[in-house]
C-alpha cells in the first residue's frame, strides 16, 4: 500500500470514474443520453438545473452536499454519501407506466451500472449497501406547480456508508 503524495478530491474521482459508465436509453436502439455527473447542496441543483437544456442535463447523477472527509496517510475516508438520481417526466404519467418507462428503463439500470463502476474501479472500497428511495414525480412542492418550481422529476435518493478512496491508479472499466 502506497503512501498519499496528494490530497484526494473526491468529486474528480467520482468524476472520472463516473465517466465510464453507458449511455442511458428510453428504449432498446433508441437515442442514447450520457449520464450527467455533478455536485452542491440544493440550492446549486437548482442553480445548475436552471441553466441548463434538458437533454443535456438528464439521466443526472448528483452528489449532494454537505458530507465529511477524513484524510488518512492512505487515502480517503468518506461519511454518508448521497446521491441523486434524476430524469425529466412527464408529470401526468401515472406511477404504473413511470415504473416502467423511466424507473424501469433508466433509473435502476443507472443504479446498477453505477454500483458496477464503483466496485470496478479498483480505488474505491465501499461495503456495497446501498439505501435507495424512490421519489417519483418528485418536485419541490406539495402542489406539483411547474412553474414553481425548477424541474419535476423521477428520481432515486441513494445512501451509502463507509466509503474509502484509496490512492491507486484508477483501472479502465468496461461493460
Amino acid at each position: 500500500m502506497g503512501v498519499a503524495t496528494k490530497s484526494i478530491i473526491l468529486e474528480d474521482v467520482l468524476d472520472e470514474i463516473f465517466s465510464y459508465l453507458p449511455d442511458m436509453s428510453f428504449d432498446v436502439g433508441g437515442e442514447q443520453f450520457p449520464v450527467r455527473f455533478d455536485y452542491g447542496d440544493e440550492v446549486d441543483l437548482n442553480h445548475f438545473l436552471a441553466n441548463r437544456e434538458t437533454s443535456t442535463t438528464y439521466p443526472l447523477i448528483w452528489l449532494l452536499y454537505p458530507y465529511s472527509e477524513k484524510h488518512t496517510r492512505t487515502g480517503l475516508e468518506v461519511g454518508a454519501l448521497n446521491f441523486i438520481f434524476a430524469v425529466d417526466t412527464n408529470s401526468s404519467m401515472e406511477n404504473r407506466e413511470r415504473m416502467q418507462e423511466t424507473f424501469g428503463k433508466i433509473l435502476m439500470p443507472l443504479l446498477f451500472n453505477f454500483r458496477q463502476v464503483l466496485q470496478k474501479a479498483g480505488v474505491i472500497n465501499i461495503n456495497n449497501n446501498f439505501d435507495v428511495v424512490k421519489h417519483p414525480n418528485y418536485s419541490k412542492t406539495e402542489a406539483r406547480d411547474e412553474n414553481t418550481v425548477i424541474a419535476i422529476w423521477d428520481a432515486l435518493k441513494v445512501t451509502t456508508e463507509g466509503f474509502t478512496v484509496i490512492d491507486t491508479c484508477l483501472k479502465e472499466i468496461k461493460f
